[in-house]
């Protein structure tokens, strides 16, 4: 059923605010993803405008199914491959996307409802793009989001330069670090992705296309032409890349403002039991339950050689025989308030999967973790933390090493400077001159007043691949430089000859 939240404040009442309509739209798939859509529309809501929310829950019987392709993640050496391991999800997410995007693009009534509505912005995210190209279809002024730190061939669409050479791919190394090799991959890796979320969104299309008539544009036009795309990047914690104005860096926003939370009783006395303590949890969507039983191995040994640590492990169902095969100082919990953990000063180290909220939230607590990427973006959000020397990442595949395991873990517990830099760029982000909060808001009430703004559209998206990457004027250098050269030649050869014949008639 479709759930309908209408979110007001009396806020707008006491301030110079003028209130403007938005409809939040978000599919119900993946806590993360409906975390981050409901903190925008809180984050407008409280700046009092009125919101209303709307969440298309997911009819699609494949949840067993997915949980299996979900559970392989962990072990799946087509995953942690750079092309296999991009295009994959694509699959998987538009047969989950499927079911949910014909009911939404067909519920005419639902259209009615919101044409009636008047909005002044219509805010959905770009990992589904189903719901945008509804927005599309009823001539809506589009605010797209996406939740992750960079949309390749999102990034494309509006004319941004190529992240290559800025940012590495999910298995290569970066900076100094980095090989000839490295740089191959990286061809492939950007490659591969900007197929696999284009292929998506295209097939995603012929769908939206059918349903409505065909009165509906491209994926690539609809970017072009909104008046800014955000993304939940932020520009002190991620990799340097050239952007457009285009692109707006909101990556932070969900984080709330440091302050004491009060535990409850029972983690309150947890965290007292030792000297120190590590949380651990991998997210939701690859779960710790369905981890091999190597890995889990070699985590039962790493916990008996720290003794003198206590350990809560976010642990998703009873498994009686696992938990015997546990020393004392391990804790399983199904659920952790992992915000009021991070920020109370007994947590140690953060061992995580390097989801991008819990990156954010980590990086915003000033806590050493260790980053133990299982798929996608993981990989690169672990590359991303660690180069700011409070996180180090580790491999998924060495979790059954539990020497190394161990020594690592150590290693960040009790040697300062993962501490240290963790708060140095935790106090980096409480100052950094815009905060994200204010830069969403802004940009989104600026959309919602003017619309569509022509000159931060770059005229590079129109050209074809000869003209985009300048050939014909390459070609033109080339060939003149070519020529040149040949009348160089030509003249010194003549000049040449010339003396040579002269030479003869004065002896």
């Amino acid at each position: 059923m479709r759930l309908f939240l209408i979110l007001s404040t009396l806020f707008a009442l006491f301030s110079n605010v003028v209130p403007y309509n938005y409809l939040v739209v978000s599919p119900v798939f993946g806590y993360s993803h409906l975390k981050f859509m409901s903190k925008v529309a809180d984050t407008l809501a409280n700046a009092g405008h009125n919101v209303i929310i709307d969440y298309h829950n997911e009819d699609a019987p494949s949840n067993e199914q997915s949980a299996s392709v979900f559970k392989s993640f962990w072990d799946s050496e087509v995953v942690n491959n750079p092309v296999t391991g991009a295009l994959a999800p694509m699959f998987i997410l538009y047969n989950e996307f499927k079911p949910m995007c014909d009911k939404v693009l067909s519920d005419t009534k639902l259209h009615e409802w919101i044409l009636s509505k008047n909005f002044d912005g219509y805010v959905a995210e770009a990992f589904d793009f189903c719901s945008l190209y509804l927005g599309d279809h009823l001539k809506l002024n589009l605010l797209p989001m996406f939740s992750t730190i960079k949309n390749v061939p999102g990034s494309h669409a509006i004319g941004e330069p190529s992240p290559l050479n800025y940012a590495p791919s999910l298995h290569t190394n970066y900076g100094s670090e980095q090989t000839v090799f490295d740089r191959l991959q990286d061809i492939t890796a950007f490659t591969s992705f900007h197929y696999a979320f284009a292929n998506l969104y295209d097939r995603q299309y012929s769908q939206a296309y059918s349903i409505l008539n065909g009165n509906v544009r491209r994926w690539k036009q609809i970017l072009q032409t909104s008046t800014f795309f955000f993304y939940n990047n932020n520009p002190f914690i991620g990799f340097p890349m050239p952007t457009l104005a285009k692109s707006v860096e909101i990556g932070g926003f969900t984080i709330d403002p440091p302050k004491n939370v009060k535990l409850d009783e029972e983690f309150d006395k947890i965290l007292n039991l030792r000297a120190s303590t590590v949380l651990i949890s991998f997210g939701t969507v690859v779960q710790s339950a369905d981890m091999p039983d190597s890995f889990k191995e070699g985590l039962v040994k790493m916990f008996s050689n720290l003794p003198e640590t206590t350990f809560i492990w976010k642990y998703e169902v009873d498994d009686e025989s696992f938990k015997k095969r546990l020393p004392d100082n391990v804790i399983l919990m199904k659920w952790v308030p992992q915000p009021a953990l991070l920020a109370d000063p007994r947590l140690n180290v953060f061992i995580t999967h390097g989801g991008l909220g819990s990156t954010l939230e980590v990086a915003y607590a000033g806590k050493p973790s260790l980053m133990i990427p299982i798929f996608g973006d993981q990989m690169l959000n672990a590359k991303m933390l660690s180069r700011h020397g409070g996180a180090v990442a580790y491999d998924k595949y060495e979790l059954g090493d539990s020497k190394k395991l161990t020594e690592t873990v150590t290693e960040v517990i009790s040697n300062k400077k993962y501490n240290e830099n963790a708060l140095l760029l935790a106090e980096i982000l409480q100052n950094q001159p815009i905060q994200p909060r204010d830069n969403l808001l802004k940009h989104a009430e600026f959309a919602a007043k003017f619309g569509r703004v022509h000159a931060l559209e770059p005229y590079n998206v129109h050209y074809n691949f000869i003209q985009y990457y300048m050939l014909d004027a390459y070609a033109i250098i080339i060939f003149s430089f070519i020529l040149l050269l040949y009348l160089i030649h030509f003249i010194v050869k003549f000049i040449y000859r010339r003396l040579c014949r002269s030479k003869p008639k004065t002896e």
